[in-house]
């Protein structure tokens, strides 16, 4: 019997101590998740060929950056925080410059950043629309379109280097030094670097629960 009791008792601890582990590591996310399971990326959505895009955009006249991307590009994933939000779209068929030609010449943005090799902002009224190449997929371009509040509360300062003054960014942002604000913030729990379809750097910012759609933290 004594052997009985113990057994039972190692179990009831071994089963707690599983919890407690588990239970902890989801609370690293701050506020983030993302809509897509481990197995989001074993194949991307279905997209549109390159003349079918064109096709569906001749004679458009799209008022809203929003829309315009929404009926043109797959969605891949969605980050949902406690401080914005922001959608992920992509596509294979155009390269980041054709993407950014399309988007612009859709809907003119308030200010264009400067492209920086495989990046590229454009600051629309609400939103951003960030323009990324993957570092997993080969060929695919990723389109973030961002709630302002998402970019501001979320993302790190370095992210925008030598592709949007600062002062563009207080001006969208409805501050004074945005740059020193958020880095004392990120100095205190990191940021968003950019989206990253498996997970990106160890950190405490991720978009799903596991691989799929997990942000990268900026450095």
């Amino acid at each position: 019997m004594r052997d009985i009791g113990s057994v039972v008792l190692f179990s009831i601890f071994a089963a707690f101590i599983a919890f407690f582990i588990f239970d902890s590591g989801d609370g690293a996310d701050n506020g983030m998740s993302g809509t897509y399971n481990e197995q989001s990326y074993e194949s991307l959505p279905e997209e549109p060929t390159r003349g079918e895009i064109e096709d569906s955009l001749d004679g458009q006249s799209y008022t809203s950056v929003e829309t315009m991307i929404e009926e043109t590009f797959p969605q891949l994933d969605t980050v949902q925080t406690d401080r914005g939000r922001s959608e992920i779209y992509m596509t294979s068929e155009y390269n980041l410059r054709e993407v950014e030609e399309l988007i612009v010449e859709e809907v003119k943005p308030e200010d264009t950043g400067d492209r920086q090799g495989d990046k590229q902002a454009l600051i629309y009224p609400d939103n951003f629309v960030i323009l990324k190449e993957s570092e997993e997929e080969a060929g695919l371009i990723l389109i973030e379109l961002a709630e302002k509040e998402f970019v501001q509360n979320n993302y790190s300062p370095s992210f925008f280097e030598g592709m949007l003054a600062y002062a563009l960014l207080n001006q969208a942002f409805g501050t004074n030094d945005w740059r020193s604000t958020q880095r004392d913030r990120c100095d205190n729990g990191g940021c968003y670097g950019g989206y990253s379809m498996y997970g990106g750097n160890s950190g405490s910012f991720r978009g799903s629960s596991t691989r799929g759609g997990g942000p990268s933290v900026g450095k």
